[in-house]
């Protein structure tokens, strides 16, 4: 009897062990099992060149672009712009030249919800892309010596909304390059600031078919830097 009690015990005592060593495995598996890694969410700060040629409002402005652009999720990013309109570049030469005032400024404000089109290894705001691009610009407009000093000038407003697609090349804390074309609708309106304070709408007719086609076309190439 007392030797069974013993073979029992000592049956007890070697599934015990084994149990602690089990668990002392199952622990240390736990231990050295890599962590999983999550996307990273760069901010990339970027400006546009060719802003600089044509932005705003075509051809009196200059457009000095500031754009920032996060990640919202693995494949979309949130964009947003804030631009000054200065006098276009040739046309200020070309006023100065001929000894015409010639003066321009103004603001314009673009957002776009970027959807990439990338593996499942890959994250935004890098590869391919489609995305709706909204834009609001507006300027004032001084031509001539006379409607210079007077304060008489041309209000521009323009909206447009666009459907673009694009690619952007770079990696994280590198230079990045973006470039889009798109094509959308737009809604010009411009009005007539006189010295009175009256304010009239301009006809635009004036400024030719093409400024009032609702076609919208849009191209853009900006460089910037992914922190």
């Amino acid at each position: 009897m007392k030797f069974s009690i013993l073979i029992f015990l000592l049956l007890l005592l070697m599934l015990g062990k084994t149990y602690v060593l089990a668990a002392s495995d199952a622990d240390t598996l736990k231990l050295i099992a890599p962590e999983r890694k999550g996307y990273y969410q760069p901010l990339v700060i970027k400006t546009s060149p060719t802003a600089l040629l044509w932005g705003g409002i075509f051809p009196y402005t200059t457009e000095f672009r500031l754009m920032l652009e996060v990640t919202s999720s693995r494949t979309q990013s949130e964009q947003v712009s804030i631009s000054y309109l200065g006098p276009n570049f040739l046309l200020a030469t070309v006023a100065a030249v001929s000894n015409i005032k010639f003066k321009a400024s103004g603001w314009r404000l673009q957002y776009a919800h970027k959807f990439y089109l990338i593996r499942k290894k890959k994250f935004a705001p890098y590869g391919f892309y489609v995305a709706p691009l909204v834009s609001y610009a507006n300027a004032r407009i001084f031509l001539g010596r006379q409607s210079y000093y007077k304060r008489e000038y041309l209000d521009f407003r323009h909206f447009n909304i666009n459907a673009i697609i694009g690619i952007q090349i770079g990696k994280f804390h590198r230079v990045t390059m973006d470039s889009y074309v798109g094509l959308g609708y737009r809604k010009n309106r411009v009005y007539a600031h006189y010295a009175n304070n009256t304010v009239v709408p301009r006809n635009t007719a004036d400024f030719g078919e093409l400024y009032n086609l609702p076609l919208n076309a849009v191209f853009g190439i900006n460089l910037g830097y992914s922190l």
